[in-house]
């Protein structure tokens, strides 16, 4: 290395992730901004630097350039310009055995390490270093970056500069490009863009999230799909795109958009209730139709715009993620391919048949394809088709088609009606009621809840977490959560995070729909965004709601808890629920004092709640009464200044509507859970607007209340003392009547001769009888 000067200039950079020694002679990386710093005390300067300029950085220590790996030098530490240090600021001291040092972030000092850590880094150029000027084309700016990196090394560097590997959105923008690279004098023909697939999906997504509405593959490319995450480069010579692994070192280049800001779009004027025709679906103002399902009836892209228009309709639009996922509902009992308003000009750019921006899309793996132009010597034109499910985890997905050379199914739109009724939505207004898809049905609880207090609430209602298993039951979901405007968990879980996410029936997941980038870690537990898309949480994170999916027949719940309920008698019906049982009587309305005596009658306790699961499971269960009775009673006593369980239990957990309850006591509160809000309030012990709960442990054997066995037992004790006297009496007068009537008068004889000589009557009476 360059011996430096006393008191040179330098700028400070960040560098990416890399062993230090490689990094010192090949990979020096520049930061978007570079404040100069002399060397007498460039590590402390270069640190406040980087406390500035990182601090939404995700990783807290930095690679510097202080090191002794010489063993010429003694052991002793060195900068890697070969300078000694005469500044340390070393804040640990187990640096006796590591080589290599590094600065904390978090508390602003140094610490050794192994050099062999994969860790980011610090370096500096002389302040007379240029780095690359930023070209503007259009609305963007681009940076070109000749050094060779992986992709995911590039889009890091490109994010420091608050950009992203280049997107490309039509055929102008791939030639600017290029004929920039070669005005530059690149040696290199291959660069890095933005465009990529991740790990055993197979779309492509641009990586600065833009709408891919345009292609410039080369003959053959891309490549067949595999479960290798592929990244695309151009060619600057050829302008044309293929893809390959990316580990692969290529230059690369950065785009940043230049926008400041966009006037917000003037809100539509409500449209009057309208419907659709007989036959037709309906779905926001819109009206859907699947044609063409015969054979004989389908028709070339082309040809199928003209029946559509013909019907006073057009070839469908999907601007956004709702309308797909409902016209994929509509694919249930389709069994066919379906054409869609969306076609590429000869260039390859895509647009729909109306014009319009094109601002979303839903490829499936490997598309879009580019089947025009004349350099690959095929069909000019490319149209879309919404595939029906072959295979079927690419049901609704995008594929792009020739567009003449091809007949399918085709999918209309028309404005609805004014003068036609109103039909239902798909998704009702109210999501507390049970809603139905085929043989599925769902219920969405909204309460907060981790997602293991969720599924035992699931439980509660004979179901369980839902299972999403194709993309009919996603598209219906996604209106669902789209209506519920919260996150919800469903039934997909990793404990151990040693093998893939399953269901919570131990299924495959065959379907998925995860966010980009997600699972991120491998343990956890899955929920639902309001978009529908599906994201890793730690299972202990409480969120707003949970989907259930409810059966018809009886279910084995996953966990078993010993013990079981007592069987239901009038209107006690009891309701399993973790550790015990609970009998809801919310028609019956009564003060608090006789609430607690019915309880104790069947060997139960008012209602007591010791945590939010157990809040939301009485909740929900009580909130469908909310008309008949306003609350139920809780099982809380004032004991001296504390509240407690009526088993002394203390109050760990509470719900308060307010905050100060205390203050608001008297000797004659009690207290009850609101049916409308699962909050507590404490109020007159007199009111009569609220219903029962009572709750007792689960036990080991199945038996009514003990006052109700001994009522039975009791009242089979007497029927058998009445029938046993019954049949005594009666067959002491049938004895009397024969007998004495006929053979006895009333003599002086004392009982006990009389008594013998009656038997002894009786016993010669009977051996003179014939035989």
């Amino acid at each position: 290395m360059t011996q430096m000067t006393q008191n040179p200039t330098h700028c400070a950079f960040l560098g990416i992730r890399r062993r230090m020694a490689f990094f010192f002679r090949e990979r020096p990386v520049g930061r978007l901004r570079c404040e100069c710093v002399t060397k007498e005390r460039s590590v402390t300067r270069v640190t406040d630097v980087l406390h500035r300029e990182s601090e939404d950085h995700e990783q807290r220590w930095f690679w510097i350039g202080l090191n002794r790996r010489n063993p010429m030098d003694n052991n002793s530490w060195k900068w890697s310009d070969g300078l000694a240090y005469r500044y340390q600021n070393f804040g640990r001291y187990y640096y006796n055995i590591r080589q290599c040092a590094a600065v904390d972030m978090g508390t602003m000092t140094w610490l050794a390490m192994h050099c062999d850590n994969m860790i980011d880094w610090i370096c500096k150029i002389p302040r007379d270093t240029t780095a690359p000027e930023w070209v503007s084309f259009k609305e963007a700016d681009y940076k070109f970056f000749d050094h060779r990196t992986t992709w995911h090394q590039a889009q890091r560097i490109c994010t420091w500069f608050k950009a992203s590997v280049a997107s490309v959105h039509s055929a102008e923008e791939g030639a600017f490009l290029a004929a920039t690279l070669r005005k530059m004098h690149k040696n290199s023909d291959k660069w890095w863009l933005g465009l990529h697939s991740y790990e055993n999906d197979g779309r492509f997504h641009w990586s600065d999230r833009s709408v891919l509405n345009y292609v410039s593959w080369a003959l053959g490319r891309p490549l067949p799909l595999s479960r290798d995450r592929k990244c695309v480069y151009m060619s600057a010579s050829k302008v044309e795109w293929s893809d390959q692994k990316c580990l692969s070192d290529l230059p690369y280049i950065c785009k940043r958009v230049n926008v400041t800001g966009t006037i917000p779009p003037t809100p539509a004027s409500p449209l009057p209730p309208s419907g659709c025709p007989e036959g037709w679906s309906s779905h926001q103002h819109k009206c859907f139709k699947v044609h063409g399902q015969d054979l004989s009836s389908r028709a070339t892209w082309s040809a199928a715009k003209l029946i559509c228009e013909t019907k006073s309709a057009k070839l469908a639009v999907l601007p956004n993620h709702l309308e797909q996922a409902f016209v994929t509902t509509l694919l249930y009992n389709v069994s066919v391919d379906l054409w869609v308003g969306l076609t590429s000009d000869s260039k390859g750019h895509f647009q729909w048949a109306k014009p319009g921006l094109l601002s979303y899309t839903n490829w499936a793996p490997g598309e879009p394809l580019d089947n025009s132009g004349p350099l690959h010597n095929k069909t000019p034109g490319n149209c879309v088709v919404m595939i029906h499910g072959n295979p079927a985890r690419y049901t609704g997905m995008w594929a792009s088609r020739p567009c003449e050379l091809e007949k399918h199914a085709f999918l209309c739109e028309r404005k609805q009606d004014p003068a036609l009724p109103q039909a239902p939505p798909l998704i009702p207004t109210s999501l507390s009621g049970p809603m139905v898809l085929g043989r599925s049905t769902y219920r969405v609880v909204q309460k907060r809840l981790d997602w293991t207090g969720a599924l035992h609430l699931c439980e509660s209602l004979n179901g369980t977490l839902a299972t999403v298993g194709d993309a009919y039951q996603q598209a219906y979901l996604t209106l669902m959560m789209n209506s519920l405007r919260h996150p919800a968990w469903i039934g997909l879980y990793n404990y151990g995070g040693q093998t893939p996410f399953t269901w919570l029936a131990e299924q495959d997941v065959v379907y998925s729909n995860w966010q980009v980038g997600e699972p991120n870690q491998m343990a956890g537990c899955g929920h639902m965004t309001n978009t529908g898309q599906w994201v890793r949480s730690p299972c202990d994170d409480k969120i707003e709601a949970a989907i259930c999916e409810i059966s018809a027949e009886p279910m084995a719940h996953r966990w078993k808890y010993p013990g079981q309920c007592p069987n239901s008698l009038s209107q006690w019906a009891w309701v399993p629920f973790r550790n015990h049982c609970y009998a809801f009587n919310l028609q019956t309305l009564r003060l608090q004092k006789d609430a607690l005596s019915s309880c104790k009658k069947v060997g139960a306790d008012l209602l007591s709640v010791l945590d939010e699961s157990e809040n939301g499971f009485v909740w929900e269960h009580i909130q469908g009464n909310a008309e008949q009775a306003h609350g139920a009673w809780l099982g809380i006593t004032l004991k001296g200044s504390a509240l407690v369980w009526d088993e002394n239990t203390d109050l760990s957990y509470t719900n308060w509507e307010a905050h100060d309850v205390l203050s608001m006591l008297s000797a004659n509160s009690c207290f009850w859970i609101e049916s409308n809000t699962g909050v507590w309030k404490p109020g007159s012990c007199r009111n009569r607007t609220h219903g029962v709960i009572c709750k007792r442990p689960r036990t080991d054997v199945d038996h009514l209340p003990t006052l109700i066995v001994l009522m039975v037992a009791g009242l089979v004790l007497v029927l058998l003392i009445v029938g046993v006297v019954y049949l005594y009496r009666r067959q002491t007068i049938g004895s009397r009547g024969s007998y004495d009537g006929a053979r006895y008068s009333r003599t002086s004889s004392n009982p006990g001769e009389q008594a013998e000589k009656n038997i002894l009557v009786s016993d010669m009476e009977l051996n003179e009888q014939p035989e």
